[in-house]
């Protein structure tokens, strides 16, 4: 007997309120860089809700700017250094939506820094 683990996929219904949260974000916030955005089950700090996932593979700048737009204070963000990536992850709401920003981006020397 194998198993297989259940998928849950929500309804289109069921996603309208992070839908329309990015629509709003959109109108309100045009500029924010969208390289990937994904509607869908996000992982927030304490759970899997159904939400707005944005990864950006750009500049810190563009994470700052979704950082600064969904009022996430810095002290919140969550910085993974690795050995040749490092993350910033932001978990904010907008709208009454969970929103997740993970930007990546490569591990400077503090020579290369200055």
């Amino acid at each position: 007997m194998s198993y297989e683990p259940k998928v849950i996929v929500p309804a289109l219904g069921e996603l309208r309120p992070a839908i329309q949260a990015l629509a709003v974000l959109a109108v309100e916030f045009p500029a924010l860089p969208g390289r990937t955005v994904e509607i869908g089950a996000v992982v927030t700090r304490h759970k899997v809700e159904l939400g707005i996932n944005v990864e950006l593979h750009t500049t810190f700048a563009d994470f700052e700017a979704w950082r600064t737009a969904l009022d996430v204070d810095p002290a919140d963000v969550e910085h993974k250094p690795l050995a040749t990536v490092q993350t910033l992850r932001a978990y904010g709401a907008f709208h009454c939506v969970p929103v997740v920003v993970t930007a990546y981006g490569p591990v400077f020397t503090l020579a290369q820094a200055a």
